[in-house]
């Protein structure tokens, strides 16, 4: 079982995390984790201070780290600063809610903790993870559906779509949309605002059998699904067919089985490859809805020193970060099948 811990702010000297319980002589490639990490910093939609590179370093380790017990890991802030507190609350930030948990910490101090800049360290140790399953024939991907309401026409195709000139922009397998996405996203950064939309995630080659039945918070789905509600900006998750399973019949619900090889298996994958928290051997897949970044122009708020009515503070933020999402999503979804395997295999 991988136990993770990690500490620092968005704009202290950096992150520091420790992760335990990977397989001993294990061996992944360090520039496998900064690929991952750049696609996580870089887009379209993200603020100027994105344009750094971030880089993990591994304690006694450069380019290849086998594992031998406990790892240690060092990502650095390209920017250290101190910013004054914020007392014209954001309503969409932890502003308000952190010190009504956390009464001895300012505002400033929690959006430092709960900024999203922490999730380089989930992208490091699932960057790991997926090179783990890559062993074992599975595979991670994400893609974007929708941005701003501007909706994907393309289906995509595992393996193909990413090798299309204009899938790296955003990540979305259509090219049209893309086009409208970009010019939809710079408009928003003009005027202050932001966009939300949603991205598909999901993983190939997982065999059936994977999870638990109870207690339900031990399901594979649940699993995956408390993982990805904790990426700042995400709402909402569904898996398979999602939101369309309220509008069918069982019959139309429900995937048909078939015999392959000898073995019965599952012809369709209307379930997003997971039943009763276990895997169908179909692939996994699921949906997540971001939020826009809470961080924009002309949402009314109240200032906490002279309780009037003002706007919410504004500073250098994201315009929009789905397709960043995508990239935390699908290296979460990594270290959930990682960590399940190595269980089942106790």
């Amino acid at each position: 079982m991988i136990t993770f811990d990690f500490h620092g702010t968005s704009h202290g000297e950096g992150y520091r995390g420790v992760i335990n319980g990977l397989p001993n002589g294990f061996t992944f490639d360090v520039e496998l984790i900064n690929e991952q990490l750049r696609l996580r910093k870089t887009g379209i939609g993200r603020s100027s201070r994105q344009v750094h590179a971030d880089k993990v370093v591994f304690d006694g380790f450069e380019s290849l780290v086998t594992v031998n017990g406990e790892l240690r890991f060092f990502v650095a802030n390209n920017s250290v600063e101190q910013r004054p507190d914020i007392t014209a609350v954001r309503s969409g930030h932890s502003d308000l809610v952190g010190q009504a948990r956390y009464p001895n910490m300012t505002a400033r101090e929690l959006a430092e903790l709960t900024s999203a800049r922490n999730s380089v360290c989930y992208v490091v140790l699932g960057a790991i993870c997926k090179q783990y399953l890559a062993t074992l024939g599975i595979a991670t991907f994400h893609y974007v559906t929708k941005i701003g309401g501007i909706a994907s026409r393309n289906r995509y195709r595992f393996g193909i779509s990413e090798k299309e000139e204009h899938f790296a922009t955003l990540h979305c397998p259509c090219r049209y949309a893309t086009k409208l996405m970009v010019e939809a996203i710079e408009k928003a950064r003009q005027e202050g605002n932001s966009l939300g939309g949603v991205v598909d995630v999901g993983a190939t080659g997982v065999p059936m059998g994977i999870g638990e039945i109870l207690p339900y918070s031990e399901r594979l789905d649940a699993q995956i699904a408390a993982n990805i509600m904790g990426i700042p900006s995400v709402k909402g998750i569904s898996f398979g067919l999602g939101d369309k399973f309220a509008n069918i019949s069982g019959v139309e619900a429900h995937d048909e089985l078939k015999v392959d090889n000898g073995q019965i298996v599952y012809a369709t994958n209307k379930c997003g490859g997971i039943v009763s928290g276990i895997s169908t051997g179909s692939g996994v897949l699921f949906h997540v809805t971001v939020k826009p970044v809470p961080t924009v122009k002309g949402v009314k708020t109240i200032d906490t020193r002279t309780m009037r009515e003002t706007e919410q503070h504004f500073e250098r933020a994201d315009t929009c970060v789905v397709p960043n999402v995508g990239v935390i999503a699908e290296n979460i979804l990594a270290y959930v099948l990682t960590n399940q395997i190595l269980k089942q295999q106790q």
